[in-house]
């Protein structure tokens, strides 16, 4: 096994691992390690199956499932799928997800750790996701900014995402808007396994920073976000079929980027790792 980093700040591939078998626990502990250090993980030409994944995910904690539900593999409902594919009728994955940029499900009071993303089937071009370091973003800030934000809180909210990104759906419906209410985290989150702070901001999911009038709360949360996806800070994955990435929610921000669906197929299986509360 090889680590290579992919930025000065941000990712690390992993080389001469075949995730189809079983990974020893000394080098776990080094991807581990990497991943606490690096935030993304890289696994390049990987051709496992969905039980090989769910098993490999969950060496890195307790499995999620997701609020969209008809979405889930019906033989291992840990996995979430991506897609602009239809069967029958029917589409096969949420399509159009994750065009801002976000951490995943930081809208539940225990966020996710993070997650595994699988390409099955990916096109030829575009339809990258972007990574930006949290970790890096702070660090950049000026003391009196660090100063201002660094005991602020934000709530986080699935229906304001939704409302957004979807609008062209139908509605949540009440059992999902019950499974997801508003929630409040921190503005500025300790990593809880290595201590350091990172932002925690998020475009169109973070409603508002709690205890500002309404104007001061929008125009700080719009410099945040700017700042927080500078290119300094920011790694444009390309992806590949057989690539497996994974992601530390705790101090990242990703966004999938656009291609052509009405040319191209993209299929992608994606585990989620559950957290705590950011702190």
């Amino acid at each position: 096994m090889q680590l290579e980093n992919l930025t000065p700040f941000l990712g690390t591939e992993v080389k001469g691992i075949d995730l189809r078998e079983p990974v020893s626990d000394a080098d776990f502990a080094v991807l581990r390690d990497a991943l606490n250090q690096r935030s993304v993980l890289l696994f390049r030409g990987q051709s496992i199956n969905e039980s090989q994944h769910v098993a490999f995910s969950r060496r890195f904690g307790t499995l999620l499932g997701h609020v969209l539900t008809q979405f889930l593999k019906k033989e291992h409902p840990e996995v979430y799928v991506l897609s602009n594919v239809s069967e029958n009728g029917k589409p096969i994955g949420n399509h159009k997800e994750g065009w801002n940029w976000h951490s995943d499900l930081s809208y539940k009071a225990e966020p996710s750790m993070g997650a595994l993303l699988y390409a099955l089937e990916v096109p030829p071009v575009e339809g990258d996701t972007f990574f930006a370091s949290m970790h890096a973003a702070y660090d950049a800030l000026d003391d009196d900014m660090k100063a201002r934000i660094r005991h602020l809180t934000a709530t986080h909210s699935y229906a304001n995402y939704y409302g957004k990104a979807f609008a062209d759906r139908n509605p949540l419906t009440p059992e999902q808007l019950a499974a997801t209410p508003d929630v409040v985290h921190p503005l500025v989150r300790t990593h809880p396994e290595t201590g350091r702070l990172s932002l925690y901001v998020g475009e169109d999911v973070v409603k508002q920073i709690d205890g500002l009038p309404a104007e001061e709360s929008v125009a700080l949360l719009a410099e945040l976000n700017a700042h927080a996806i500078s290119p300094e800070f920011s790694y444009r994955h390309k992806w590949l079929a057989g690539d497996l990435l994974v992601w530390d929610n705790r101090c990242t921000m990703h966004r999938a980027t656009p291609y052509d669906d009405n040319m191209y197929r993209r299929v992608m299986h994606r585990t989620t790792v559950a957290g705590d509360r950011p702190f």
